[in-house]
């Protein structure tokens, strides 16, 4: 019985259309917690927290989840590499969302692009879960993550792929063959990703997707098909209390 993290990047201001309301609708239609991971970048620091505030954070139950999701960018758009500016990239995202009474406990890095001294702002700032790892996955613009385990670990502080000390929990999004099973990707792309961690008996699956994309009988499809195979739903942040290593 797999234990199933439901995430959703959230960056729909950068975009013409908003789909968080359809999302809404299929959680609400199987009671399935989502966690929201709220965009913070450097270009538009408030742009996607104020959005959720003029209209959705009414709208979402309380027990969904909502998460930091940084694009680790400065203000002119450029990817940051520098630790410390990370680290205060990190405090101004924990800033931005304490504006809106958020404190959030969930983390992902934007591209996937989280660094090993990122792990101590994290912790700093309060974070007690990220899920920006994909093990094995084609993708490798900033960070390649061949190698990372599948299933949820404490991090290394000097290897974000291999189990060491740190507090916080990554919880590695589904992947299988180099594919990501995010929403968007289509069906016949999450499927069989869901089919492998099934068959393999990974105890914790972790999906994403965007606010902006309109994948929600996608989301369908996985839930109804995790159902079958008797999945309990859950936030990224409750797996930190309840998975045991």
């Amino acid at each position: 019985m797999p234990t199933v993290a439901i995430t959703l990047d959230c960056e729909a201001a950068d975009y013409p259309r908003c789909y968080t309301r359809d999302y809404i609708k299929v959680a609400e239609e199987f009671t399935i917690p989502i966690t929201w991971m709220l965009q913070v970048s450097g270009k538009d620091p408030m742009g996607n927290v104020q959005l959720y505030y003029r209209e959705y954070l009414h709208r979402i139950p309380s027990w969904h989840e909502f998460g930091l999701h940084l694009h680790f960018e400065d203000q002119d758009g450029r990817y940051v590499e520098d630790p410390r500016e990370r680290g205060e990239l990190i405090q101004m995202g924990k800033d931005m969302l304490k504006q809106v009474h958020l404190k959030p406990t969930a983390f992902r890095a934007g591209s996937y692009a989280l660094l090993p001294p990122d792990l101590k702002y994290l912790e700093d700032v309060g974070i007690l879960v990220d899920s920006s790892a994909i093990p094995n996955a084609d993708y490798k613009m900033f960070v390649d993550w061949d190698g990372a385990p599948s299933r949820p670990y404490h991090p290394s502080y000097e290897d974000l792929r291999k189990p060491g000390e740190a507090k916080i929990l990554m919880v590695p999004i589904a992947t299988a063959n180099g594919k990501i099973a995010y929403l968007d990707q289509g069906w016949e792309v999450v499927r069989p990703i869901l089919e492998h961690h099934i068959e393999a008996g990974t105890p914790v699956i972790c999906l994403g997707g965007y606010d902006y994309q309109d994948s929600t009988e996608v989301l369908r499809e996985a839930v109804l098909f995790l159902k079958k195979h008797n999945a309990r739903f859950t936030t990224l942040t409750q797996i930190v209390s309840e998975y045991t290593l």
